[in-house]
């Protein structure tokens, strides 16, 4: 109970997005403020997440390996609580422009949300609606129209991406109605960076 206990602490004090802030704060103290990283996610089909993470750190003295320690430690203390991994640390890598990235996977969206500490949901919109979230009435298409409500009382079936996180994201299917702010870059790719409430929803076509 007790190493549970301390776990979870761990997981809720150093996310993968803290873990970069604070290491690009050593790399880089006395030399202005600190930025929030770049993050994209990859969501399949089957609810598995991708997630990229991407910094520019740019000095000669940072350490790839203390990233990617850090991030290793982490991931083992989230996965001891389960039978089998259900995140894994794809790559650390160090570019020659000095961008560091982590690549991680994890097994679907709960875990996702309890590793990072946010509100994150993939599933159709019955399985939403049993987890307690509701499709906003004011989502808007890529033309900017509404959504109706003949619509939303007929989407059961339909896929829907509900998060916290404004990231940016790589959806399985088109997005057809998004949270006021979205910028569609492609069919299925979406910038949250500019969404001004506290969570996105993505409606997707199927």
């Amino acid at each position: 109970m007790g190493s549970q206990v301390i776990n979870s602490n761990r997981i809720k004090e150093m996310t993968m997005a803290a873990i970069l802030v604070s290491l690009f704060a050593v790399s880089v103290y006395g030399c202005g403020a600190k930025k929030v990283p770049e993050t994209k996610l990859s969501i399949n089909k089957d609810g598995a997440i991708g997630s990229v993470i991407l910094e520019d750190f740019g000095e000669d003295y940072y350490q790839l390996s203390e990233l990617e320690d850090m991030a290793a430690d982490e991931i083992s203390y989230y996965n001891s609580e389960y039978s089998s991994p259900r995140i894994v640390l794809e790559e650390a890598s160090l570019s020659e422009d000095g961008k560091a990235s982590l690549t991680m996977n994890y097994s679907n969206y709960i875990d996702f949300a309890h590793f990072n500490q946010v509100t994150f949901f993939y599933g159709t919109v019955a399985e939403a609606t049993d987890k307690g979230f509701s499709v906003s009435g004011n989502l808007v298409n890529s033309q900017g129209e509404t959504i109706s409500l003949d619509e939303i009382d007929d989407l059961n079936d339909r896929h829907i991406i509900i998060t916290g996180d404004k990231t940016g994201i790589i959806a399985p299917f088109k997005i057809s109605y998004m949270t006021e702010g979205v910028v569609l870059k492609d069919k299925k790719e979406a910038d949250l960076s500019g969404v001004t409430t506290d969570i996105v929803q993505l409606l997707l076509s199927k």
